[in-house]
């Protein structure tokens, strides 16, 4: 049957199922090299060398490079901040249904917390897009493997080791 032609009391339990199955269909193994969805770490370091050098003042740094180090880069910020949010809030709505919680103060317990900490990536809220860089080149540096990984992945990584919430 078609969700929209779902029972109005049945659609909120079949979009806790799509979410979870689209959710676990994104949390794939580390040993999983990179796909389509998310290009392998190597060449997001690649472009975002160029962007570090063109901060730096290298007026020769290809304007391509950087635009696609800076676009991949605040796509996977907000990513991170909208996807842990989605996570949390279907995890929520899935407790609710199958203990048969009140979902309003489900959703309430959620608001009440900071999205910044579902993940445990507490960076400060004023910091420079070159930063989250600098974070994510120094844990490749530190990490040869990593580059064959999706970005996403080592993106998160090196984000939560390097801005953990205490």
């Amino acid at each position: 049957m078609h969700p929209t032609r779902l029972p109005a009391s049945q659609r909120p339990a079949l979009a806790v199922k799509l979410v979870c199955s689209i959710l676990l269909a994104l949390a794939t193994p580390a040993a999983i090299a990179a796909d389509p969805i998310s290009p392998p770490a190597k060449e997001w370091r690649g472009y975002c060398q160029a962007y570090m050098k063109s901060i730096a003042g290298d007026t020769k740094a290809s304007d391509l490079d950087v635009t696609y180090c800076v676009g991949m880069t605040k796509g996977l910020l907000m990513g991170l901040r909208v996807g842990s949010q989605i996570g949390a809030l279907s995890f929520g709505s899935r407790l609710a249904v199958v203990h048969d919680l009140d979902s309003d103060k489900v959703f309430q317990l959620f608001q009440s917390h900071d999205p910044a900490t579902l993940l445990g990536i507490c960076a400060p809220a004023t910091l420079a897009l070159s930063d989250y860089v600098k974070a994510v080149l120094a844990r490749m540096e530190n990490n040869p493997g990593d580059d064959a990984l999706p970005i996403a992945e080592v993106f998160y990584e090196a984000l939560s080791e390097t801005y953990p919430c205490r």
